[in-house]
């Protein structure tokens, strides 16, 4: 063998070393996630999109990363590809408000009716709380759905007891929207009574062109007197 195909040989024998030694080194997973995150910070989702798929396979059960690695697709408009990762993220933690909020406006990108109204009827049986039916309500607007609506909505200020203002203003702008201003203004006067200085309670009342004084108050039919 002469010194040009020995030279050639020792070339090819050190490159494979190299590449043998790249495809065994790994970031760390804090790096790894540092640069996820700053390609999706700086507009550059597809780099994002890889990274983050690397971490989720490297670290399957942390469902903080899948969330923003489903925030990424979201952008890149794989919303089946969000869906899937925000699934995997609730059933790790089901009662996080945040990843079921994400699932559903994913669900709803990809036009997925059906399951994005199972998925939220589930979430009202199975924990029953105002945020969640309030959350049923606000899609069911969004799929045209105005009678489940009205009773998600409805079922919310129940569960309230006349407490907050939240469900009653919901109701009041759920009325404003479908064009009846008598239960929109009653429902207003309710949120009155429960916070007389609530400032959206106040510009809503002045944008209905309605007197604000003591009288205007009404106790939400949904108080429990003691």
């Amino acid at each position: 063998m002469n010194v040009r195909h020995t030279r050639l040989s020792n070339l090819l024998f050190l490159a494979l070393l190299t590449a043998l030694a790249g495809c065994a080194t790994q970031r760390p997973l804090d790096r790894l996630h540092a640069d996820a995150s700053n390609a999706a910070k700086f507009g550059h989702a597809e780099v994002a999109r890889e990274d983050y798929e690397e971490y989720v396979t490297r670290k399957p059960d942390d469902p903080e990363k899948r969330f923003e690695y489903a925030e990424v697709l979201m952008k890149l408009g794989d919303y089946r590809g969000a869906m899937e990762q925000l699934n995997i993220a609730c059933d790790v933690m089901p009662t996080n408000d945040k990843y079921l909020d994400a699932y559903a406006e994913a669900m709803f990108a990809a036009n997925e009716r059906d399951a994005l109204t199972t998925t939220l009827t589930r979430a009202t049986l199975e924990r029953g709380r105002v945020a969640d039916y309030t959350r049923l309500g606000e899609y069911a607007v969004r799929l045209g759905n105005l009678d489940e609506a009205q009773q998600a909505f409805r079922t919310a200020a129940k569960l309230d007891q006349g407490r907050t203002v939240g469900p009653q203003l919901r109701l009041s702008d759920f009325y404003g929207s479908i064009g009846d201003r008598t239960r929109q203004v009653r429902r207003l006067r309710m949120a009155f009574a429960i916070e007389p200085a609530n400032p959206d309670v106040l510009q809503k009342a002045r944008d209905l062109g309605e007197v604000i004084g003591p009288s205007f108050a009404l106790m939400p039919e949904e108080a429990i007197v003691q």
